[in-house]
C-alpha cells in the first residue's frame, strides 16, 4: 500500500490535527506530539523522545499541506519507542547504544541440519516397499494383500540396491521418486525403517500403557517428533534447540531458522541462545524499505538510546532487542539480496523453502556461523481419500525439491557438511478405508540424506510381517515402531558436534535411558567424517532478520505445528475401528 492509504489495514489511527498558521510551527508540533503521547503511551513519552519526534515532525512540515505526512511520521516513530511497547518510564542518558556485536565463526568445520516435517502423516508404506524377499515370508505378497486397492504394483516400483540386514534383500521406492532412488544407490541417502514416537520398546499387549504420547493425533505426534522428550524432562524445548545449546557451549556460533512458521524443535533452554528466526520462503524483507523520511533510522536509534540505571528494565530490554533485530535484519537482507542458486528449484512451497535454506547455507561466512539448524515442512499428507492419486503429486514434489537441494549443495561444495532428515507425524493404516484412502497409524519409514551420510542402507528393522494379527500390527495395519526418534536424532546430534559425555547425550535425548544400546546406532554407523568446505566469496555485507536475536527470557509456549496444509477432504467412509485400548479422543 502507499503511505496514507489504509484500505486493507484492520485499523488505523484516526486522530488528526490540521496545521493552524495562526500558531508557530514549533507550538503546533509540540501540541501534536503531546497529544500523540497521551493517546499512544498514556503520556509516558519521555521529554527526550518527545524532542526527537518533534524535530522529525518539523522537518516534514513545510506548510499546511504537509500536516498529514508529518503526523504519519510522528506516529510511526512513537510506535518504535520503548514507552509504546512497555508501561515503563524511560530515563535517557543522551548517548546512543553501541552497535550490536554480530556473530563470528570460529573456523570449525561447518555443519547444517535441515529438519523436514511431512505434515499430516505420510503413508510411507508406499514410499519404501518390500520388493524381493527370498526368505520364508513373501513380504510383498503380504503388502499386496493388506493394502488392497492402495497397493503399488511391483512392476512400477523403482528398485534400490540390495541390502543384507532386512527381511527382504531388495526394496523399491514410489515410482515418482527416481532421484531418491539414485541418491540411495549413490550412497548419499538412507532409510530409517519402522521408526516413530516411542516412550519405550513395547508390544501389542502393553503399548497403551507404555506410551505417554497421545497416539494417532496430528498435533501430539508432530510435537513429539519435534521435542523427542516424552517424559518432559526438558519441557518447553525441542531436539534441534538442545543440539544448538550444546554446540554454543563449545563456543560455536549456531544459527536457528524455521521457514514460514514457528517450530518448537528449534527452542532450547531459555537464555542459552538467541531466539530462533522465522524466515519467509521468499526471502528477507528489508525493514522500512520506503521510509516516510530519510532520517527515520537515525531517529529510531535515538529513541532507543542508552538509559539511566534507574530507568525501567522492560523498556531497556525492548530497545536493546529492537536494535539487535534491526541490525540482524540488515545483515540478512544485505547478505541474501545478491545470493543466487546454481540450480533451478521447483516453484512449490517445499522447493522455495529448500532454495532459501540453500541461500542461507551459502551465506554462512557473511553471517559468521559455524553451524545452522533449519526446520521446514510440507503439508498435504493427510490422505484420508484417494491416497494413490495424491501421492503422485506429493512424491513428485519431494523428489524434484530434494534433488535440487542435493545438486545445489554439491555445486556449492557443502554437500558433505549438510544433512537433511525427514520425519512425519506417523505412517498410515495399511488397510485402506472406504474412500481409497488411509487413516492415522503409527510406525513408518523416513529418510536422511547428505554427503557425509553412509547411504545405501536401511537402518532399523522393517517388520518381518505386516499381516493382520502379526506381532506389531495392532489393528488395520497400525504398526508399532521398532525404534524411537532417539535412534535418528542422537547420532545426528553427535555428527553435528555434540560430545559423548553422558550429561550431553541425556540433554539431547532425555528419554534415551529407556532404550538399550542396540536400539540406537553409533554415529559412525550412519556418518562419515566431515571437513571444512572451501570458503564461498562474500557477497555484499551485513543485513537481516525477522524475529529478535535476543535470548528469550521465558520459554516459548509449545507451539502446535499441525502442518497438514490442505488435508484431503472426505474422511474415511468407514470409521477406523479403535485398536486395543485406544488413546482418548485422537485428533
Amino acid at each position: 500500500c502507499s503511505e496514507g492509504n489504509h484500505p486493507s489495514a484492520p485499523a488505523h489511527l484516526s486522530f488528526s490535527r490540521p496545521y493552524d498558521p495562526a500558531v508557530s510551527k514549533t507550538e503546533h508540533a509540540d501540541a501534536v506530539v503531546s497529544e500523540l503521547s497521551t493517546i499512544l503511551t498514556s503520556g509516558r513519552l519521555s521529554n527526550e523522545n518527545k524532542q526527537v519526534i518533534t524535530a522529525a515532525y518539523l522537518s516534514k512540515l513545510n506548510g499546511a499541506e504537509d500536516a498529514d505526512a508529518a503526523l504519519r511520521l510522528a506516529t510511526q516513530l512513537i510506535l518504535t519507542a520503548p514507552e509504546f511497547h512497555t508501561t515503563n518510564l524511560v530515563s535517557k542518558t543522551g548517548a546512543m547504544r553501541e552497535q550490536p556485536e554480530l556473530p563470528r565463526a570460529t573456523g570449525s568445520p561447518y555443519k547444517a541440519i535441515v529438519y523436514t516435517m511431512f505434515g499430516g502423516g505420510c503413508d510411507s508404506y508406499n514410499m519404501l516397499v518390500p520388493l524381493k524377499c527370498t526368505g520364508e515370508n513373501d513380504l510383498y505378497a503380504e503388502y499386496q494383500e493388506i493394502r488392497q486397492d492402495v497397493a503399488l504394483s511391483n512392476t512400477t516400483l523403482l528398485p534400490l540396491e540390495p541390502v543384507d540386514n532386512q527381511v527382504c534383500e531388495t526394496f523399491g521406492v514410489h515410482p515418482e521418486l527416481p532421484s531418491i532412488q539414485q541418491l540411495f544407490n549413490d550412497s548419499d541417502l538412507l532409510f530409517f525403517a519402522n521408526h516413530g514416537v516411542l516412550t519405550m520398546p513395547t508390544d501389542k499387549e502393553n503399548y497403551w500403557k507404555d506410551t505417554v504420547t497421545q497416539l494417532f493425533a496430528h498435533n501430539f505426534m508432530q510435537l513429539a517428533a519435534a521435542k523427542i522428550d516424552p517424559m518432559k524432562r526438558e519441557d518447553g524445548t525441542g531436539i534441534l534447540g538442545r543440539v544448538r545449546d550444546l554446540l554454543s557451549k563449545q563456543g560455536l556460533s549456531v544459527g536457528a531458522f524455521s521457514l514460514d512458521s514457528n517450530s518448537i524443535s528449534l527452542i532450547g533452554t531459555p537464555g542459552e541462545n538467541p531466539t530462533p528466526m522465522i524466515l519467509s520462503n521468499g526471502g528477507v524483507v528489508q525493514f522500512n524499505e520506503n521510509p516516510s523520511d530519510d532520517g527515520m533510522d537515525a531517529a529510531i536509534a535515538s529513541l532507543n538510546g542508552e538509559v539511566e540505571a534507574h530507568s525501567g528494565a522492560f523498556g531497556d530490554w525492548y530497545s536493546e532487542t529492537l536494535l539487535k533485530s534491526l541490525a540482524h535484519n540488515k545483515l540478512l537482507y544485505d547478505t541474501l539480496v545478491d545470493k543466487e542458486t546454481e540450480v533451478t528449484f521447483p516453484d512449490s512451497h517445499l522447493g522455495r523453502q529448500l532454495q532459501m535454506v540453500a541461500k542461507m547455507i551459502d551465506s554462512r561466512n557473511e553471517r559468521g556461523t559455524d553451524a545452522d539448524v533449519f526446520f521446514i515442512s510440507k503439508g498435504g499428507w493427510d490422505t484420508h481419500s484417494q491416497v494413490l492419486n495424491n501421492q503422485v503429486n506429493l512424491f513428485a514434489d519431494v523428489d524434484a525439491s530434494f534433488k535440487a537441494f542435493a545438486d545445489e549443495m554439491k555445486a556449492k561444495n557443502v554437500w558433505n557438511n549438510v544433512v537433511l532428515v525427514e520425519t512425519s507425524d506417523f505412517a498410515r493404516t495399511l488397510t485402506p478405508n472406504g474412500g481409497a484412502g488411509t487413516d492415522h497409524a503409527w510406525g513408518g519409514h523416513y529418510m536422511m540424506m547428505g554427503g557425509s551420510v553412509k547411504g545405501k542402507q536401511i537402518v532399523g528393522e522393517y517388520p518381518e510381517s505386516i499381516a493382520e494379527g502379526s506381532a506389531l500390527n495392532i489393528g488395520r495395519g497400525r504398526i508399532i515402531p521398532s525404534r524411537g526418534w532417539e535412534s535418528v536424532f542422537l547420532p545426528l546430534a553427535q555428527w553435528a558436534g555434540v560430545g559423548n559425555e553422558t550429561a550431553d547425550l541425556d540433554y539431547v535425548c532425555p528419554n534415551r535411558e529407556n532404550f538399550d544400546e542396540a536400539n540406537i546406532p553409533e554415529m559412525t554407523e550412519l556418518f562419515l567424517e566431515v571437513t571444512n568446505p572451501p570458503s564461498s566469496p562474500p557477497t555484499k555485507g551485513p543485513s537481516a532478520s525477522p524475529t529478535t536475536l535476543e535470548p528469550s527470557k521465558s520459554p516459548t509456549g509449545s507451539p502446535i505445528e499441525v502442518v497438514t496444509n490442505n488435508p484431503t477432504a472426505n474422511p474415511s467412509k468407514a470409521p477406523t475401528p479403535s485398536p486395543n485400548h485406544p488413546t482418548d479422543s485422537p485428533t
